[in-house]
């Protein structure tokens, strides 16, 4: 079960799996929110359980190592609702919050869920109030939206409670910083005790943060929080912070030190990001920030540890596109549009899952005894293949693409008439 978040009629509903054996802690949690929720004069959170199922895995949950025997974790969906407050017709979108680094000011934005931040909120680097106007300093402030026009302010922390008329409504701040998934993150997964000592405060250099999360990720592999939760098992980041602040109890094993190769992909990936064109992207946009300050401010340590596996899969997929471009540099088109192609003999390149509003089809990459690339996207279960099998197919063709100057023939209705013979070779390409 994934997390899930969905506004419907004004309330916020998240879902996410969690160990059965959290659940205690979960309600515990919630009740003391919803105490001060109810003194905010917010409406109180709705926490539910459903959905109860087990999920099999062979990797310890504590120590993130590979059992010789798979186990089974007893899981449940636990779900949030609540609603973010209206005060006089105004809704929030997002909580802005002024870090100070070594290269100036970076303003980070963590938005509600389902909330549109507007692209001039995106790039800020200080906090200014469109209520009172004035010049100063301030390190924090809510984007709010007028629900009739659409209108966005930024509205600083001091001035919030004069720019509602003496109304102050503190459920603005308190809401937002409600993170359902960081919530459920910050369940120990060893006792089921509350792990948040001093992660609200504070932070950690970039470049040591990057070498640990090197030195995590070698030994431990990349794990998200939410993979985490959803499967039972420490996150990369949660390992990180242990590894950056150890707890007294913490296990010889949980360390991962750091070596000089750790270091050199530390340096490769703070290199990469650097450069890296962010765009419109929010994601690569806060990393952005995060590199300006130069440190991490502890609770974006999810978006700093985060960084190195993300590198590594692009330098990954650059590797494999290089490989395909010089593989399939010869290729051209086959056959006309609407044409029925028969009895081509090809090389599975790849098979890659997708997934869509419209259901789920696996996209299969061909190569013909020539050199010419072929794809189908198929979705049913007569034939399946690997990379590297050998087939004879037929097809219709659906179009022809040129992307990135490698020509390619897309095919539907395809079939599999018999598997080829391990010869590959020009002679045996046909078109019937």
């Amino acid at each position: 079960m994934t997390h899930e978040a969905n506004k419907i009629a004004g309330v916020t509903v998240e879902t996410i799996s969690i160990p059965k054996y959290n659940v205690d802690y979960l309600k515990k949690k919630i009740e003391k929110l919803n105490r001060k929720a109810v003194k905010l004069g917010c409406d109180e959170m709705i926490l539910s359980f459903g959905n109860e199922h087990t999920y099999r895995t062979d990797i310890d949950p504590y120590t993130g190592h590979r059992l010789v025997n798979p186990i089974i974790i007893e899981m449940i969906d636990a779900t949030l609702a609540y609603t973010i407050p209206n005060v006089d017709g105004y809704e929030l979108v997002a909580v802005l919050d002024l870090f100070t680094g070594e290269n100036g000011s970076e303003v980070m934005v963590s938005a509600v869920p389902d909330a549109i931040v507007p692209d001039e909120y995106k790039n800020l680097n200080r906090i200014h109030c469109d209520h009172c106007g004035h010049n100063r300093y301030r390190k924090k402030a809510i984007l709010i939206k007028k629900i009739e026009t659409g209108e966005h302010k930024m509205v600083g922390s001091t001035c919030v409670k004069d720019f509602f008329n003496g109304n102050d409504p503190a459920g603005f701040m308190f809401i937002a910083e409600i993170k359902f998934g960081a919530l459920v993150s910050s369940i120990d997964p060893h006792d089921g005790t509350f792990a948040g000592f001093a992660k609200n405060s504070g932070g950690f250099p970039l470049d040591e943060v990057l070498t640990t999360t090197a030195a995590v990720t070698k030994k431990f592999g990349f794990t998200s929080k939410k993979k985490a939760w959803d499967f039972g098992y420490k996150s990369t980041a949660d390992r990180v912070w242990d590894n950056l602040c150890p707890y007294p109890k913490m296990k010889q094993d949980e360390f991962a030190p750091a070596t000089e190769s750790d270091k050199e992909l530390a340096e490769k990936t703070l290199n990469h990001f650097t450069e890296v064109d962010a765009g419109n992207n929010d994601y690569l946009l806060n990393l952005k920030k995060i590199i300006s300050l130069g440190y991490v401010p502890n609770k974006y340590m999810g978006f700093a540890a985060s960084m190195v596996s993300s590198y590594q899969r692009a330098v990954e997929r650059e590797a494999v596109y290089k490989a395909k471009k010089k593989a399939t540099a010869n290729s051209d088109f086959i056959g006309n549009v609407g044409e029925r192609l028969k009895g081509i003999v090809v090389k599975v390149l790849a098979v890659r899952d997708i997934e869509s509003d419209w259901g789920c089809s696996t996209l299969y990459t061909f190569q013909d005894a020539v050199g010419n690339v072929l794809k189908t996207f198929y979705t049913g279960t007569s034939w399946e293949a690997d990379v590297d099998d050998k087939l004879v197919i037929a097809g219709t063709v659906k179009k022809h693409d040129n992307f990135r100057g490698m020509k390619s023939t897309m095919l539907n209705r395809v079939s599999v008439s018999a598997a080829a013979p391990e010869t590959f070779s020009v002679d045996e390409f046909a078109v019937a």
